[in-house]
C-alpha cells in the first residue's frame, strides 16, 4: 500500500504495472475496467490517509473509507 508498483521487477514476470497515482490510472476493457490493475491508487490512498491521521488504521482512516462505501449517495453505477 505505501509503494504500489514496487512489488517486483523481475527478468521473466519484469516490472509490476499497478499505479499508485490517478495519473497513471490504466485504461482497459479486461479485468472488469482494471480493477485489480488500479486497486493501487486506492490502496496508496488510504495508506496516506491512515498515516496522516495515525493511530490505529481501523479508528481512523477506516471509519473513514467504511462510512463512505454505505453512504447511500454512493451509487451502484459509481464508477473509479
Amino acid at each position: 500500500m505505501a509503494a504500489p508498483g514496487t512489488a517486483y521487477d523481475d527478468d521473466v514476470l519484469g516490472k509490476d504495472p499497478q499505479p499508485a497515482h490517478m495519473d497513471d490510472f490504466v485504461v482497459t476493457s479486461e479485468d472488469d475496467g482494471g480493477v485489480h490493475i488500479n486497486s493501487g491508487i486506492p490502496n496508496h490512498a488510504f495508506y496516506v490517509a491512515a498515516t496522516t491521521l495515525g493511530g490505529n488504521a481501523w479508528e481512523r482512516a477506516g471509519r473513514v473509507w467504511y462510512e463512505t462505501a454505505r453512504d447511500r449517495g454512493l451509487r451502484t453505477t459509481a464508477t473509479f
